[in-house]
């Protein structure tokens, strides 16, 4: 089949655009806590659902864009009054506004790239990775300032790329300073991507001092706009980005968080990349930049991966803004490697051998792409959902014998949690007959973090019935040693005083 044909590229698109689907749908919950305290809980606190003492700290010291807030707020208005109550649902809405937003930066990158590409073989693949690579699939779903804010970079970057010699349309560079503004107001470290494409168009490219004002105009414009949710947000005058900075870096409160050392995202990369694979994605880069220091993606990504390297406490979701870049950086760089200069290297790549490891990949890829697809990305948001659906509008107690599961950070995951649940601790297995015993609920659960019930439980004059586990029960039959007593999972079981 002929990748590269527009009918089946449409297929590829469409094939694409389920993956996204699928993996919004069952892809709930959030790869970082940030995802949903500081947007979801950001937004609940403007739906009269939260107290500022529920939220973190970020929200007294202002230093959150709101925007991202903002947009959660609106989809949940507008989804309560279309009937959509369910916070999960409203969830998944989210994902997929996040998850084409992606696709059409994808989508762009490759429209405006594909003609750099010389070979029939190497843009196939690049079709392929664009659409197709597993941990790109996962980042693309999430309602996440890093996707927002990469994915609008693209888009912006793909725009300025095909216009920047056109002099008809010089509005246009005015739209495109608004998407470069609007992505550095989700997250601020975009600024740097931005910085290093002005610092080329000024010093390599020596573009047009006018077309430059418009992009700086648009991005003024968007901080401008974001100043103003700001202010709608936090109920006061302030700047966001400033107090990110004051505290973050001058007061070094990100430190704070953990310090990791300089070499954290190579170890990273290589781990959770899946290797021998993910040597290419720390190999391509470095190859790039050093022999082609003049390129536009080299003065982009230098500048932000530098201060992220040297800035103390990393986590590797700071990389994500550059996801929907890494198909096209990839196939560029082993463009460069047929060249005639580095036939020696290039070598490496053909052959018999090279072919497996190529079968290989696909493989592993397709493997974990399915995976990703039906996986909850946080295995709490899953059980949160099934008591929401399953109890709702029951009057229900949860109890807990190790730690409050709505209790992710010192504050509570509100956005999810039903108003007719409570929660409450239990030291020890009298006490939970007790509880039971008192009845003032329609339902009762008890949640453990064993597979298993521990036998203590089982001396205790009620009657457990499990409800919920995110291990099937099939597994039961494969409990050799006892590894299920030993292993943390979410169990839960509905409770009631046995009646003699």
């Amino acid at each position: 089949m002929k990748l590269l044909e527009l009918k089946n590229i449409k297929w590829l698109l469409l094939l694409t655009f389920i993956l996204h689907l699928i993996t919004s749908i069952y892809s709930v919950g959030f790869h970082h806590l940030d995802e949903h305290y500081q947007i979801l809980e950001f937004a609940n606190y403007k739906l009269g659902n939260n107290q500022p003492s529920d939220l973190p700290w970020e929200f007294e010291a202002k230093l959150r864009p709101a925007i991202q807030p903002a947009i959660a707020f609106i989809i949940i208005k507008a989804s309560q009054t279309i009937g959509i109550t369910d916070p999960f649902t409203q969830a998944i809405i989210m994902r997929i506004l996040s998850s084409m937003l992606s696709l059409l930066s994808v989508v762009l990158l490759i429209y405006v790239f594909k003609n750099e590409i010389k070979s029939d073989k190497l843009l196939e693949w690049f079709l392929y990775l664009s659409f197709f690579l597993w941990f790109a699939v996962y980042a693309q779903v999430r309602f996440s300032s890093e996707g927002w804010s990469g994915s609008l970079f693209f888009i912006g970057f793909a725009l300025l790329y095909y216009f920047k010699s056109n002099e008809k349309v010089l509005l246009t560079f005015l739209l495109i300073g608004l998407i470069f503004g609007f992505a550095f107001i989700f997250r601020y470290q975009v600024g740097l991507l931005i910085s290093g494409l002005l610092l080329w168009l000024l010093i390599i490219d020596k573009f047009e001092f006018k077309k430059i004002f418009l992009i700086g105009s648009g991005i003024i414009i968007a901080i401008l706009i974001g100043v103003l949710i700001d202010k709608w947000f936090y109920g006061s005058w302030t700047f966001s980005a400033w107090n990110y900075f004051q505290y973050n870096i001058l007061k070094g409160k990100v430190s704070n968080f953990g310090v990791q050392p300089w070499h954290f995202y190579i170890t990273e990369i290589f781990w959770k990349g899946v290797p021998p694979f993910s040597l290419f994605l720390i190999f391509i880069p470095l190859f790039w930049f050093i022999f082609k220091p003049k390129n536009i993606l080299t003065w982009v990504l230098i500048p932000y991966l530098l201060v992220h390297i040297f800035i103390g406490h990393k986590e590797l979701r700071f990389l994500f803004p550059l996801i929907n870049i890494i198909p096209l950086f990839m196939i560029l760089g082993f463009q460069e490697l047929e060249k005639e200069k580095f036939k020696k290297i290039g070598l490496i790549f053909q052959g018999k051998k090279w072919k497996w490891f190529i079968y290989l990949f696909v493989v592993i890829n397709s493997i974990y792409l399915i995976n990703i697809c039906f996986r909850p990305a946080d295995y709490y948001v899953s059980l949160y959902q099934f008591i929401y659906k399953n109890y709702k509008g029951v009057k229900t107690e949860l109890i807990f014998s190790n730690k409050d599961p709505y209790l992710r950070a010192p504050e509570p995951a509100n956005f999810y949690k039903s108003k007719n649940l409570t929660t409450k601790s239990v030291l020890n297995p009298d006490s939970l007959q007790y509880v039971v015993k008192e009845n003032k609920f329609d339902k009762i659960l008890f949640m453990t973090n064993t597979f298993l019930l521990n036998n203590k439980y089982k001396k205790v004059d009620v009657k457990f019935k499990k409800v919920y586990s995110n291990l099937p029960k099939w597994v039961e039959n494969f409990n050799y040693n006892h590894w299920l007593e030993r292993t943390k999972i979410f169990t839960l079981y509905e409770i009631s005083e046995i009646q003699k």
